[in-house]
C-alpha cells in the first residue's frame, strides 16, 4: 500500500518548527496538506513559539510539496467569528484534518498519515471520523521511522530540541493504524 498524503494537525507542526525541523515532513516525497483551520490555530499569532517558522516554511514549500486544504469546518468557524469573536476553535482543527483526509481519500488515495501529538487522539468520536485506510501516528513515532529508515540521524535529538517549550509529552510514541490500514510505515523508502 502506497503512503498518498499526510494531514496534520497543529501540535506535530508547532513542534518540528520549535525543533527547526520542518523540512522532515518532506522526506517521504510526498504531498502534505495541512487543514486551513489547523493552519489558522498555528500562524494567526506569530509571537507564539514555532509560528513565524512555519509562516515561513509554508511560503517557501506552498504549491510544491504542502498545500492549506479547504474546509467546511474553517469557512463555518470564519463566519461564527464575525458575529462572535470570543468564540474558540476548540476541536475545530482535528474535524478539519477528519474532513481534508475523507475528500481526499475519497479521490481514490490508498493509504495516508495522519501526524497527532495530543491526547485527544484516543477520543472515540474522533477515531469514528476518520477513514479506515489512516495511519495516526505521533510527531515522535514518525520521526523514529525517519530514522529507522535512515532519512535522519537522530529523532531523539529533534525532539529534544522541542522539549524545553512543547514538555516531555511529545516524546511519547502513537501508531493507531485505522482497520483499513497496515502499518504502512514499513514501506518507507529508505536511504543507506
Amino acid at each position: 500500500m502506497k503512503i498518498s498524503l499526510i494531514v496534520t494537525d497543529a501540535s506535530p507542526l508547532i513542534t518540528l518548527a520549535i525543533a527547526e525541523a520542518l523540512d522532515t515532513l518532506l522526506m517521504l516525497d510526498i504531498r502534505i496538506i495541512i487543514p486551513d483551520m489547523v493552519n489558522f490555530e498555528v500562524t494567526r499569532h506569530t509571537d507564539k513559539p514555532g509560528s513565524k517558522e512555519l509562516l515561513d516554511w509554508i511560503k517557501l514549500h506552498q504549491f510544491n510539496d504542502v498545500f492549506i486544504g479547504s474546509t467546511e469546518v474553517f469557512s463555518e468557524y470564519i463566519m461564527l467569528h464575525e458575529i462572535n469573536p470570543t468564540i474558540k476553535s476548540k476541536n475545530r482543527g482535528e474535524q478539519a484534518a477528519a474532513e481534508i483526509l475523507q475528500s481526499e481519500l475519497d479521490n481514490k488515495m490508498d493509504a495516508a498519515i495522519l501526524l497527532f501529538e495530543d491526547s485527544d487522539i484516543k477520543k472515540a468520536n474522533f477515531l469514528v471520523r476518520l477513514p479506515s485506510n489512516v495511519l495516526i501516528m505521533s510527531t515522535s513515532t514518525f520521526l523514529e521511522g525517519l530514522q529507522k529508515k535512515k532519512l535522519i540521524p537522530s529523532a531523539d535529538e529533534i525532539l529534544q530540541r522541542a522539549v524545553k517549550i512543547r514538555g516531555k509529552g511529545i516524546l511519547k510514541q502513537i501508531k493507531i493504524p485505522m482497520s483499513g490500514v497496515e502499518d504502512i510505515s514499513d514501506s518507507w523508502p529508505s536511504h543507506s
